[in-house]
């Protein structure tokens, strides 16, 4: 059996004095105490990512070397495992994040690895130029990273200093480095103020960042004709930071620059932002905020990306047609973005007014979050999807949603349709689209919240760590 860790990662005394507030920095995750926070930051479409014990650990769809352990393919239905290459070298993971088909890790030495699928080298940055690399390859070394991003195809990583790297698919600018090049290594990204960065957060192929100055910086992908530089009129995607500070001010309550921010994250069309006083707000395509209305006459839902997961070719085919339609700008702007940021928590919010947000998280088409009493609440897409009747809210509202969990809230992991919630009696339940059985081993159904745990995940690691274990642990 293996030895149990308790994991005080080093980085603690990196952290910039900037970062510092009334709660820890992703770098130290102390979710038994006052909230939940996210130690995975995941958009992958068919695979469950955690993290227990240090160890990452995999299952449903992993194909393309996303288990990895030195494998390309590995059948859906396999017992959920761990990433031998950390066991092996005794390392401990504090923070994964993913993108559609690849995976990064940061370990307790601040340092970054990455692994699954490379086309883009949005998994290992240049280290391997391999199109799957089927175990864990680092990434970044010796530079004190302490937090880690992925969007769909790029990935990104913040230092204690303030730097920011990024490497990945650039070709609609989300590397930030000046150029539209489809294959980058890792880049430092250049903010404009030069100032250090105190946290980011990324959308779909957007990033953001906030430095210690207060100014808010976006690149890549721009959800709103507002975030373009003040000589263009229009753009679709912008190739360096740009300044958006003043489009996220809400002097109202108290948001009046990015050092009131303490989170923020985005999705397809949309970024929304936590304030360090627990409210929430959001801009850009209002199909996924939470506005509290529901208008059929305004929805879209051929936005759905459909494509096997086991046809690698037709992958490849999705990917390029994206690029052959990176200059068509399909927002409707300002009919279906919002013209100020809207409040999603807090007073002016349309419901759960009495939320107090601790932590947020955002991916695709919605978001989570969880509160400073361990309740978690969803919102986003708006439609008559089952996903958006069980992920995002009731069936034709476009409101927040206070979710009822069994039992108290431990840790909380995602994926690109799905949620996957733990609790102090160490289980573990999923929420959303079961594809690739990511919530049974032998079905691929969808799950409400009154659905069974996953019992052959709990197995899987009790096995390991033994049933005197009690999973969900973030330290």
């Amino acid at each position: 059996m293996k030895v149990i860790k308790i994991i005080i990662p080093l980085l603690a005394c990196f952290c910039l004095p900037a970062l510092a507030d009334d709660s820890k920095t992703d770098a130290i995750i102390l979710s038994t105490q006052t909230g939940v926070k996210p130690t995975t930051r995941v958009n992958l479409k068919s695979t469950g990512v955690t993290l227990e014990n240090g160890d990452v650990w995999v299952w449903g769809y992993r194909r393309q070397g996303l288990q990895g352990n030195g494998i390309k393919n590995v059948d859906k239905s396999s017992q959920p495992a761990r990433v031998q290459k950390f066991v092996q070298e005794g390392l401990s993971i504090i923070q994964v994040a993913a993108g559609r088909y690849h995976i990064i890790a940061l370990d307790e030495n601040g340092d970054v690895w990455g692994w699954g699928r490379n086309r883009h080298r949005q998994a290992a940055g240049g280290a391997s130029d391999e199109h799957y690399v089927t175990s864990p390859v680092k990434v970044l070394h010796n530079k004190k990273i302490v937090n880690i991003y992925c969007g769909d195809f790029a990935s990104y990583a913040l230092s204690a200093t303030g730097e920011v790297f990024a490497w990945g698919r650039g070709n609609r600018g989300e590397i930030g480095v000046g150029n539209k090049v489809s294959k980058q290594k890792v880049e430092t990204v250049s903010i404009p103020s030069g100032k250090p960065v105190f946290t980011m957060g990324v959308g779909t192929r957007t990033a953001y960042a906030i430095d210690t100055g207060g100014n808010i910086w976006t690149w890549g992908e721009v959800i709103s004709r507002k975030f373009c530089p003040p000589d263009k009129r229009t753009c679709n995607y912008v190739i360096s930071p740009q300044n958006i500070t003043s489009d996220l001010k809400v002097p109202a309550v108290g948001i009046t620059s990015g050092q009131k921010i303490k989170e923020i994250s985005g999705g397809k069309g949309f970024v929304t932002y936590l304030s360090r006083t627990g409210l929430v707000y959001g801009y850009g395509a209002i199909r996924y905020l939470a506005d509290g209305q529901f208008d059929e006459d305004s929805l879209d839902e051929s936005d759905d990306e459909e494509w096997d997961d086991d046809d690698e070719d037709a992958i490849n085919r999705l990917e390029d047609k994206e690029d052959e339609n990176d200059d068509v700008d399909d927002r409707l702007d300002p009919k279906r973005i919002t013209k100020a940021p809207m409040s999603i928590i807090g007073p002016d919010s349309p419901d759960i007014k009495e939320s107090v947000g601790y932590s947020l998280y955002c991916r695709y088409q919605g978001c989570f979050a969880t509160t400073r009493h361990k309740s978690l609440l969803t919102w986003g897409r708006k439609s008559n999807s089952k996903l958006r009747a069980i992920i995002y809210g009731q069936r034709k509202t476009g409101a927040v949603v206070q979710r009822k969990p069994k039992g108290t809230l431990t840790k909380v992991d995602s994926g690109r349709e799905a949620i996957y919630y733990w609790n102090e009696d160490g289980e573990v339940y999923g929420v959303g689209k079961g594809t690739q059985r990511r919530f049974n081993l032998s079905d691929n159904h969808w799950r409400d919240w009154n659905a069974s745990r996953l019992d052959f995940l709990m197995d899987a690691m009790h096995n390991v760590y033994g049933y005197d274990y009690v999973l969900g642990r973030t330290k």
